[in-house]
């Protein structure tokens, strides 16, 4: 059963992650940390409307590869009906696997380093 994405992030790492989706416009309204902290946990009260699922989706794939979510987060998102798009639809596995491949493979690299960074940065305030 694919119930959580295994978060090893703790209270200081949620707070600079939660920076982090509002400082790249990833959802509207903008998130706090308390919201983050449900979402990794599979216990948001309402779906997150994404705004940039390119950026969202590159930030999660950073995640996996610095192992602090699961591998299969796409699985876990779609399963918990996490994110919706702009205008109310759930956004499916298959959508969050296109939009990683389009940020890894086309997006800016200026703004994937400084995601990337941001993410190393935050694993190491562990």
């Amino acid at each position: 059963m694919i119930a959580a994405f295994h978060s090893t992030l703790d209270k200081k790492q949620l707070t600079a992650l939660t920076e982090l989706f509002n400082g790249q416009r990833v959802f509207q309204p903008e998130v706090d940390t308390n919201t983050v902290t449900a979402l990794f946990m599979c216990r948001l009260k309402e779906p997150l409307v994404v705004c940039n699922a390119r950026t969202l989706c590159y930030i999660f794939h950073i995640l996996s590869e610095e192992r602090l979510i699961t591998p299969i987060w796409q699985a876990v998102a779609a399963k918990n009906k996490c994110f919706v798009s702009l205008n109310g639809k759930p956004i499916s596995r298959n959508t969050l696997s296109s939009a990683k491949y389009c940020a890894i493979n086309s997006d800016s690299p200026y703004r994937a380093y400084l995601i990337k960074s941001y993410i190393g940065i935050l694993k190491n305030t562990k």
